[in-house]
């Protein structure tokens, strides 16, 4: 066992990419909604994917700076 400080690999990439992976994930049903509309789908399935693309863009970017906010807190540097 080291004496060294604890190192987080995952709170760390997350603090760092986490804008970048809540547009991703808040594109995701925009995407999935195209998609469906491609294949023949109705038209109407944009909206809930605006919505739950918005919500979830919201969701995880509030979880990313929540995650920044205790990692520079807690974590030492």
């Amino acid at each position: 066992m080291s004496n060294s400080a604890p190192n987080y690999p995952a709170i760390r990439t997350i603090s760092t990419f986490g804008p970048v992976i809540a547009i991703v994930l808040g594109l995701a049903p925009i995407a999935a909604a195209m998609g469906m509309i491609s294949l023949g789908f109705s038209w109407l399935w944009t909206f809930p994917a605006l919505v739950t693309g918005g919500l979830l863009y919201l969701l995880v970017q509030s979880y990313v700076e929540v995650l920044r906010i205790l990692a520079d807190t807690l974590m030492p540097r």
